[in-house]
């Protein structure tokens, strides 16, 4: 029964669109982009196949193509899909008016960020009081290693999947601030799990200091994160604890109204 059933269903299969899914998925991999020659020696697909395929992803806006590198990379209108189908999409209904409130008392830029595979990405962003401030566009990734936003939701993860997220992957270099081993990395996120905030000093930009807190749906389990950023002279060391607290304290508002009951 189980394999007739499986014949059937593999009956219905339609090679062109699971050739253009696989390209997708490999393009989410190599984030840099791949020429079509090196498409076609990934997935050993013909010629005629992989150019027909990109030519229609690209015409539909999922694709895009630099003409002087001839890489192909995955378009915004992915992402953006891929943002409205996360489950907790509600939480950017949920958290608006408190990143609003907490603009107001700190007057900095808010944020609000998830996980995405391996990648943090940008859902929504509540602009700073000041005339200088820092803007980043929904959609935006950042790199979980050197943001508040990763650290948050890391620290908070079973050791398991953190481990999983980690495994294998280089801690890139920004600034002289970066973290860059997996060693020490692991040690900052006990620390962030232990007073209930993270802390980017500069390692990210230069200069540019964030302050996070993670956000735990009704299961206790951190699906997003909200951060301040600001110059490092608006936003000294001095200060990191008491606005560390502070952000918590909205962080677990935005927690309740998902469901969330505490520990």
């Amino acid at each position: 029964m189980t394999e007739e059933k499986t014949e059937a269903k593999s009956s219905y299969n339609v090679p062109n669109l699971e050739r253009g899914l696989l390209i997708i998925e490999l393009l989410a991999v190599h984030t840099q982009g791949l020429t079509l020659t090196e498409i076609i020696q990934s997935l050993d697909i013909s010629k005629s196949s992989a150019f027909r395929i990109t030519s229609t992803l690209i015409f539909k806006n999922y694709l895009q193509k630099n003409e002087t590198t001839k890489k192909i990379t995955l378009s915004r209108k992915i992402l953006t899909l891929g943002i409205s189908s996360i489950n907790e999409q509600s939480i950017v209904e949920m958290s608006i008016d408190v990143m609003r409130a907490l603009r107001d008392e700190l007057k900095e830029s808010v944020m609000l960020g998830v996980l995405l595979g391996s990648k943090g990405t940008i859902l929504e962003q509540v602009s700073s009081s000041y005339p200088v401030k820092l803007f980043v566009e929904q959609g935006t990734q950042f790199s979980l290693h050197s943001s508040v936003g990763g650290k948050s939701i890391l620290a908070y993860l079973p050791e398991a999947e953190t481990n999983k997220i980690l495994k294998g992957k280089t801690l890139s270099q920004y600034t002289k601030n970066t973290i860059t081993s997996i060693k020490d990395f692991k040690e900052e996120l006990k620390i962030v799990k232990e007073r209930g905030f993270a802390f980017d000093n500069g390692e990210d930009i230069q200069g540019i200091h964030c302050i996070g807190a993670p956000i735990f749906n009704e299961q206790g389990t951190p699906v997003a994160a909200i951060w301040i950023t600001a110059p490092h002279g608006r936003l000294p060391h001095s200060e990191f604890d008491s606005k560390g607290k502070t952000i918590a304290n909205y962080a677990l508002e935005i927690s309740t109204k998902l469901g969330y009951l505490g520990k």
